[in-house]
């Protein structure tokens, strides 16, 4: 990695499911999955997702406010998202309950 790299890596890329049944889960399907994401003030964020089937994408600041919400993504790249003065982020994906999803997630950032 060189030091005049501009992008940073926050997440990923990695792979999880997003929808599993479980009995001890609120409606007992796990189909809401939150990501919270380190960032640095004064940068830009992107976010890559690939599904094998749509997902519902939000991308959120750590006051709570919604960035951005995409419904029923395979594959994106959203961004760039200026981070502000804001130190986390976070994505949230989601499905409808009984279905399941493959979802690779991965997360970096630029300086601006």
């Amino acid at each position: 990695m060189s030091i005049f790299e501009k992008r940073t890596q926050v997440y990923g890329p990695e792979t999880f499911i997003v929808g599993e049944f479980d009995p001890t889960a609120d409606g007992l399907y796990r189909n809401v999955y939150p990501v919270e994401l380190t960032v640095k003030p004064n940068h830009v964020l992107y976010v890559s997702v690939k599904s094998d089937i749509p997902v519902d994408i939000v991308i959120a600041r750590e006051d709570g406010s919604a960035v951005q919400h995409k419904d029923k993504q395979k594959e994106i790249v959203l961004g760039p998202y200026p981070t502000e003065k804001h130190k986390s982020m976070g994505v949230i994906l989601g499905v409808f309950r009984g279905d399941k999803a493959n979802v690779t997630l991965e997360a970096w950032m630029e300086r601006k």
